[in-house]
């Protein structure tokens, strides 16, 4: 039934608005875009307090101020830390926040609180992990860990609340309006969900059957089949990312449905065995070996058909292109670390650090994506009179970002090249050839140019989102000039 509308006397001062329908909508957008916000305020938020931590490692160091810092487990904690917000959970609550901006108000309201707040108890567990006297750190593999009960509570708490939210998403229909996502980018997104479940089923798995060791074999064993899963689901969100910022960038979508969800089966469907095998013991061969052969032979060939495609596309339509969009800059710096991370990962041999050289260019072409696909989304979920993000800014911040990922990358493998052994630190490294010098020079160049990006793109983030304050009214029929 349509709402009455009330006739009043003309008055010099007063103004008497139409019914305004679409403000009404409006307010159900925004009630829909909440889950999407609320988990990118997490994403944003993960990069925010791992930059925090890392600063805490460099003022530790400083002679006047080491008196701060009694604990001397303490920097390898915040390391942990560090590492868990800017990969696992920047990487799982950026794919909650783009599958909350493709299912929208179809979400369940409460299943959606629920596992926000969990998530939310989850990473105050892993920061109060950090403080916890005497805990010992372990560098394993993908989920590096503090062998400490309230640790583990927030990180069991992150995973119940992503893994609620990533299991009613895949049952969820996607939104149908003007903000909808086409049909190949929720088909990768729902890829990337159903990827995450099976990574954490693997680590219940391996909980259940893993037979007590010390930490640094309990943990890796525990952390190395889901860790494996958990990257094919980045690769799922990587490759639905490209597909949405092509289709914005060329106005055409690559992909239908069909092809999307053929690339995305030959991806997602192999991991199915992980958790079978994490459930019948973690010290069988075939457990530790299947997850490396998985990584090894069912990514890059999804991966190399949709760089193939979108090249096809991108040259066909050459002279109708704005090649100075952001879009733009983002795609062609998430292929470049991706190709830059298949090469680098065939080379290796040992454990040097050819090893964190492949990964950290594999997680930077996610990243990358990730950071590109951020400035649309910011757009979609603030009100109409919000401003975008300045394109100039964005592109700028997606080369200093990429650029000095894959010298950080480039400067790693050459070191590796010479023999440098992976995973020392400070006094441990021993630099024996110009070549290991070289390359950790190298290394640190581009480390310092990839901060600069990704400090540039929170100040950016920060700055938009602060414009997700105003507020639109439920229905203003009647205003005062």
């Amino acid at each position: 039934m349509p709402s009455p509308v009330i006739s009043l006397p003309q008055h010099p001062g007063l103004v008497v608005a139409r019914p305004q329908v679409r403000s009404r909508d409006r307010a159900v957008q925004e009630v829909g875009n909440r889950p999407a916000r609320g988990w990118f305020l997490f994403a944003i938020g993960s990069l925010v307090l791992a930059g925090l931590l890392s600063l805490t490692l460099v003022v530790g160091r400083l002679p006047f101020l080491g008196w701060l810092f009694t604990d001397p487990l303490f920097f390898k904690r915040a390391l942990v830390v560090h590492v868990d917000l800017s990969i696992v959970v920047w990487f799982q609550a950026g794919t909650l926040a783009f599958l909350g901006l493709a299912l929208g108000p179809r979400l369940h309201r409460g299943v959606t609180m629920t596992a926000l707040v969990l998530a939310g108890a989850g990473v105050a567990g892993l920061l109060v992990g950090a403080l916890m006297p005497g805990a010992l750190p372990v560098l394993s593999n993908y989920v590096p860990v503090i062998d400490h009960p309230v640790f583990f509570a927030g990180l069991a708490c992150w995973f119940v609340g992503s893994g609620l939210f990533f299991g009613f998403a895949l049952m969820t229909p996607a939104r149908t309006d003007a903000k909808a996502m086409t049909p190949a980018v929720v088909v990768g997104l729902r890829a990337s969900a159903a990827a995450n479940l099976l990574a954490i089923i693997t680590f219940v798995g391996a909980w259940r059957t893993n037979p007590a060791a010390v930490p640094a074999v309990y943990y890796e064993l525990l952390f190395w089949g889901g860790g494996h899963v958990l990257q094919a689901g980045n690769v799922a969100l990587m490759l639905a990312l490209w597909l949405h910022l092509l289709q914005r960038w060329t106005g055409r979508s690559l992909l239908d449905a069909t092809s999307a969800t053929a690339l995305m089966v030959a991806l997602v469907l192999p991991q199915l065995i992980m958790p079978v095998l994490a459930f019948s013991g973690t010290t069988g061969t075939l457990y530790f070996s299947m997850a490396t052969h998985l990584m090894r032979w069912t990514i890059f060939p999804v991966v190399l058909v949709v760089l193939g495609a979108a090249a096809i596309q991108v040259w066909r339509l050459r002279a109708e292109l704005v090649w100075r969009d952001y879009r733009w800059a983002g795609l062609a710096g998430s292929a470049t670390l991706i190709a830059l991370g298949f090469i680098l990962g065939s080379l290796i041999r040992t454990s040097s650090t050819l090893v964190p050289g492949h990964y950290h260019c594999a997680i930077g072409a996610v990243t990358i994506a990730l950071m590109a696909a951020a400035y649309d989304f910011c757009v979609a979920v603030a009100p109409d009179r919000s401003a975008a993000p300045a394109p100039r800014r964005a592109r700028l911040q997606l080369l200093l970002f990429g650029g000095g990922q894959a010298i950080f990358g480039l400067g790693f493998a050459l070191a590796g090249a010479y023999g440098m052994g992976r995973k020392q630190y400070g006094i441990e490294q021993h630099v024996r050839s110009l070549g290991e010098y070289l390359g950790l020079s190298v290394m640190g160049l581009g480390g310092l140019v990839a901060v600069a990006g990704g400090i540039f793109f929170l100040v950016v983030m920060v700055r938009s989102i602060s414009a997700w304050r105003e507020r639109i009214s439920p229905c203003p029929e009647i205003s005062h000039e």
